[in-house]
């Protein structure tokens, strides 16, 4: 019985992504990424694979061939996204404090 492999995402040559990712998978890279990328699992940039910004990885795999301009972090993290998760849910707090406050006052019949 053969063991089950885990779930890879795969950016392929001639596809170009801006932003941020964040995945619990391995990626392996054989396009080009710009921005922050973040994993849990390993990140293998092939060649011809680009990488310019941040990498937040559990394991990093780099062979010959690849162009790698990023702020490099690799070692187990909490979680993923974990900075940009919390950064939503204070921006969401925040919209929903003031919706609330307006409701609060509608309530109490100050509006």
């Amino acid at each position: 019985m053969s063991t089950p492999t885990s779930p890879i995402l795969e950016i392929h040559s001639g596809i170009v992504l801006n932003g941020q990712l964040s995945m619990v998978k391995d990626i392996v890279l054989t396009g080009k990424f710009e921005g922050d990328l973040q994993t849990l699992g390993c990140l293998t940039v092939v060649s011809g694979g680009v990488v310019k910004g941040s990498i937040d990885a559990g394991a990093l795999v780099l062979e010959p061939g690849n162009l790698v301009e990023a702020r490099v972090k690799v070692g187990a993290s909490p979680r993923p996204g974990a900075r940009m998760f919390e950064e939503s849910q204070k921006a969401a707090g925040s919209l929903w404090t003031g919706r609330l406050q307006k409701l609060k006052e509608f309530a109490l019949g100050r509006k």
